[in-house]
């Protein structure tokens, strides 16, 4: 079948057999050959994979579908691509790195002369996919549409080269092709959460009709998509857990279930920035909440109420918490779910984003004997984050941690937590009081609200205990007068005040397409930087590309920026006198303290972050 003229960039089929029959996808000796005329793979290297295929492929099975002996085993084509990437082989090209998946897409893109894509799950339209091909016809060749091309349709193959292949795609889809090459383990992935989760809301959408779903039954172990891809029953539950799966694979912190006028939305905030995923079927999107409220225990027949619950579920051999929220909004339910992951939230101190002073200020303060210590910031800026991952540092079988908090954001078995319910009297200050009469070393106060709370903190702390709050307050010096408006004495605010972090979140360059530029002069004076004019254009900086890893952004992930201001001399003497948040931020300021923005202008420095970031971070500064 001769290839369609439009089909631009195309992979060009090897030449036909001598009967004049397309040839099918390239075997292992003939991938081993372009690997090794590409530099890819050591020439004395290619006869050790080739005596090892069989060895290699029942390692591949095991790896994908835990058997060489099973259903699934039978069912999976092991690609040459494969064999290869499990011989785990050094990579010529690439040092200290070996011979993976997408060394050798890259080497099958370029031999092919067609491109080689990875596939950001989060822009890939599911209704195309699902639409274009069958499900078991694209995990079977592990083939996925990804959109409009300049020379067609765009499709992601794992193997160029395989004239059989396109031609059936051709016969399928009956449009010109755009051929791209994506690591198969990747395509298999995307086919499995778009298919499945597109299925399961047809199905429920099917089964519900109009109405506004049904009871449903409690579960909160999540299935894996392999498990999921074999079932075909309870399609709302099987929607709700694709799409919590989902949220973990893309580092989700929030999950947003909104209702519109004429459907719902999913949304995912990732590193700060939320992203629409899928549209849902209004009667589908009221049954998917009603399943994550019973997974909640919260109450599914009161919608008109805000609700609050919680979900504890596993991923990866790891506990992973969940926080739901609902609220009754113009067009339905909306729900939202916070994902607290042990390993972000509890992360060791030197991850945190210090620098190393504002490291050594910290960990004085921690270790001392009593005291003490705020950190303030808005909501989202990382405060939950620096107080269990110092908890965590100071917690050991000889230390007794207690917490109040309100909720408990993530439960602890090295911690003993309280949870606030005014209902039975049981708030911050009557909390903390009793655990004044519990014995503790160290406490954890959620968040100083009121008189009496603040009261009983400073007490904590002048009684021998090292006490942790927060403050929502703008800055550091804003904990401090915002503490002696509650009530609380100057004298002994003072005495027992060891330091405050004020603290944002900051994103990050993504180490995959980081690149090295130069600050313009605008932006040199847009910092308030002092430089010599001759230099002005001479401010070296890194800045992201973008790339398929950070979606494109040039960012990827999040780092803390911190204003340490230190209890010293002259901030002790003006918090006795009465001074005010200005003087008093003054004076930390002549005691080394850096403010916010210059703390984000040292990351930008560091080749950390953006220069559009500090900008954004800083916008409020003073």
């Amino acid at each position: 079948m001769p290839e369609s003229d439009s089909a631009a960039g195309a992979a060009t089929p090897r030449p036909p057999s001598e009967t004049g029959e397309l040839r099918p996808a390239l075997s292992l000796a003939e991938l081993l050959d372009l690997l090794v005329r590409a530099d890819r793979l050591p020439a004395e290297r290619r006869a050790d994979i080739a005596a090892r295929e069989t060895t290699l492929r029942s390692q591949v099975l095991k790896d994908r579908v835990g058997s060489v002996r099973s259903q699934a085993a039978a069912r999976y084509d092991v690609t040459p691509a494969e064999i290869v990437e499990a011989a785990r082989l050094p990579d010529p090209a690439r040092s200290g790195r070996r011979i993976d998946a997408e060394a050798v897409a890259e080497c099958l893109a370029e031999a092919a002369g067609v491109a080689c894509v990875k596939i950001d799950p989060l822009r890939v339209d599911g209704e195309l996919v699902t639409k274009t091909l069958s499900r078991p016809f694209a995990r079977r060749h592990a083939v996925l549409p990804v959109g409009q091309g300049e020379g067609g349709l765009r499709i992601a193959v794992t193997d160029p080269f395989d004239a059989v292949l396109r031609a059936t795609l051709e016969d399928l889809v009956r449009m010109p092709l755009e051929l791209v090459v994506t690591p198969k383990r990747d395509v298999l992935e995307i086919i499995d959460r778009v298919y499945g989760f597109r299925s399961s809301v047809s199905a429920a959408e099917e089964h519900l009709g109009d109405g506004p779903g049904g009871a449903l039954a409690p579960f909160v172990e999540l299935r894996s998509n392999e498990e999921l891809s074999t079932q075909n029953d309870e399609h709302v539950i099987t929607a709700v857990d694709y799409l919590l799966n989902y949220a973990f694979d893309q580092r989700a912190s929030d999950i947003h279930l909104e209702p519109r006028n004429e459907d719902g939305v999913i949304r995912f905030r990732i590193d700060g920035i939320l992203h629409e995923i899928e549209r849902l079927p209004l009667a589908v999107h009221a049954a998917v909440t009603s399943r994550i409220k019973v997974l909640a225990r919260m109450d599914i027949a009161e919608r008109r109420r805000p609700q609050d619950g919680r979900i504890k579920t596993f991923r990866a051999d790891r506990e992973v918490e969940l926080r739901v929220s609902s609220l009754m909004t113009a067009f339905g339910e909306k729900v939202v779910i916070r994902v607290f992951d042990p390993s972000v939230l509890m992360t060791d101190l030197e991850q945190l984003g210090f620098g190393s002073a504002e490291r050594e200020h910290f960990e004085r303060w921690i270790t001392a004997p009593s005291g003490l210590v705020l950190v303030t910031g808005p909501t989202g800026s990382g405060k939950t984050t620096t107080l269990y991952s110092t908890l965590r540092y100071l917690s050991g079988p000889e230390i007794n941690v207690t917490t109040v908090e309100d909720p408990i954001e993530m439960v602890d078995p090295r911690f003993c937590q309280v949870q606030v319910q005014r209902q039975v009297d049981v708030t911050f200050a009557s909390a903390l009081r009793s655990i004044l009469r519990q014995d503790p070393d160290v406490i954890m106060v959620g968040e100083i609200r009121d008189s009496e709370t603040a009261q009983m903190a400073v007490q904590a702390a002048l009684t021998g205990h090292l006490v942790f709050s927060t403050v929502h307050t703008r800055d550091a010096s804003g904990a401090i007068t915002r503490l002696a408006e509650l009530g609380v004495e100057r004298f002994l605010l003072s005495s027992v005040l060891r330091g405050v972090v004020a603290q944002r979140l900051v994103r990050c360059i993504c180490p995959h397409c980081a690149v090295e530029g130069f600050l313009t002069p605008t932006q040199v004076d847009a910092l308030g930087v002092k430089v010599p004019h001759e230099r002005r254009d001479q401010l070296r900086v890194r800045f992201g590309e973008g790339c398929a890893e950070c979606r494109h952004t040039g960012l990827y992930g999040r780092s803390g920026v911190f204003e340490m201001l230190d209890v010293g001399r002259r901030v002790r003497a003006l918090i006795n006198e009465g001074r005010g948040a200005d003087e008093i931020a003054h004076a930390a300021r002549v005691e080394g303290m850096q403010s916010l923005r210059e703390a984000a202008i040292r990351k930008l420095a560091d080749g950390q972050t953006t220069f559009e970031e500090v900008v954004r971070l800083t916008a409020d500064e003073r």
